[in-house]
């Protein structure tokens, strides 16, 4: 068992200092809950605030927001026309604005986190 175990051991530290095999990819984890692979803009969510606070796109054009924090976060649309819901440190959140107007948004755990999307 004993053999057994020291095997295993040693093929796995292996297989950590040399990776995949030669032409393998590791694949990229997928961002979890976006709509748009390319998003115009960024928000980072850094000290429990949104950063920048409010942002300005053009119709069709996307936010991603980003959770810098320790802790989990929301970017929640105050009508309800987008919902991230939870976003775990380094999680990340991707929406596509289709229609001009101003979007505001906050955090459901930390209410008095505020953000707004204009969108032109």
């Amino acid at each position: 068992m004993r053999t057994l175990v020291f095997a295993f051991l040693t093929a796995l530290a292996a297989f950590a200092l040399t990776g995949p095999a030669v032409g393998q990819q590791t694949p990229s984890p997928a961002p979890i809950g976006t709509d748009a692979p390319n998003p115009s803009t960024v928000v980072h969510i850094k000290n429990y605030a949104y950063a920048p606070v409010t942002v300005t796109i053009a119709v069709g054009k996307s936010v991603a927001w980003v959770n810098d924090d320790a802790v989990s976060h929301t970017v929640t649309a105050r009508d309800a026309s987008f919902d991230s819901g939870n976003l775990d440190q380094n999680a990340n959140y991707t929406h596509t604005f289709t229609k001009a107007g101003t979007y505001a948004y906050y955090c459901a755990y930390h209410t008095y986190m505020k953000g707004t999307v204009v969108v032109k």
